[in-house]
């Protein structure tokens, strides 16, 4: 493995999937819940989407994406994003998200992979 890819320690942090209605996201949920003993993350809901644990997210009303998105956390968001664009992607720079400290904590990729939206997350 090339020693950059080491440096930013890319993993998948969770997957979204865009459903209609938060009766559906809430629903997912709990079948999650009854099928594989997963929990709801209450403390990751949000007015768009519920949680089962930290790696699904069910958007209570569609989001970024086809058919929903990915998380890529990274140890360092600044070099990544270089060197992601220094192989071809392009990032949305109105989907930033910043951290308290003024720093990129979320960028979405313009382009999907699969039907899915993605975005850079700082670990």
């Amino acid at each position: 493995m090339d020693d950059i890819l080491k440096e930013l320690d890319f993993q998948v942090g969770h997957v979204g999937v865009n459903l209609q209605t938060e009766t559906e996201a809430k629903g997912c949920v709990g079948t999650m819940l009854s099928l594989f003993g997963l929990e709801e993350n209450k403390a990751k809901d949000s007015k768009t989407a519920c949680f089962t644990g930290q790696a699904i997210e069910w958007q209570k009303a569609g989001g970024p994406g086809t058919h929903g998105h990915f998380a890529v956390i990274t140890a360092d968001l600044p070099k990544a994003r270089t060197y992601l664009e220094a192989k071809g992607i392009t990032f949305n720079e109105n989907s930033i998200k910043y951290n308290p400290d003024g720093s990129v904590a979320i960028i979405y990729a313009t382009t999907e992979i699969g039907g899915f939206a993605w975005h850079l997350l700082q670990k």
